[in-house]
């Protein structure tokens, strides 16, 4: 099924959510589109936000993450800036969630557990762990 936005047709697919959200606004209940575009959404909420089997929220949250990380273009920068806007416990959480990201990246430094596109990453947090030890 095809979408009409700004004079340009998109399949369904194509959509982004915030998109789908405003398409949805103006469907009238019951119509086809509206339906179609519910679908779209249940899916999408089920594959980024509900555990598969066997999956913990751990899991989840790592398959979200990962997704966010792999759609380009991202500002890394700004994300990080809405982070720190986040509650000051949030805040604490989060760093602590990244402190042991980079534990288990320099853990794979130190087992050759790394390749020519994570290298840089391993080495800079066997660097950064190294340093936080030493404090």
């Amino acid at each position: 099924m095809k979408f009409t936005i700004d004079n340009r047709e998109y399949e369904a697919y194509e959509l982004s959510n915030e998109q789908i959200v405003k398409l949805l606004e103006k469907e009238p209940n019951g119509s086809e589109k509206r339906n179609a575009l519910t679908e779209i959404m249940i899916g999408r909420f089920k594959y980024d936000l509900c555990a598969k089997s066997g999956e913990t929220r751990d899991d989840v949250f790592a398959r979200f993450f990962s997704n966010y990380v792999n759609r380009c273009p991202n500002d890394f920068k700004k994300a990080a800036k809405a982070m720190g806007r986040e509650h000051r416990y949030l805040q604490s959480e989060m760093f602590k969630m990244c402190i042991e990201y980079i534990k288990v990246l320099a853990e794979h430094y130190d087992n050759g557990c790394y390749d020519p596109r994570n290298q840089w990453a391993c080495k800079t947090a066997k660097t950064l762990i190294t340093e936080y030890n030493n404090l």
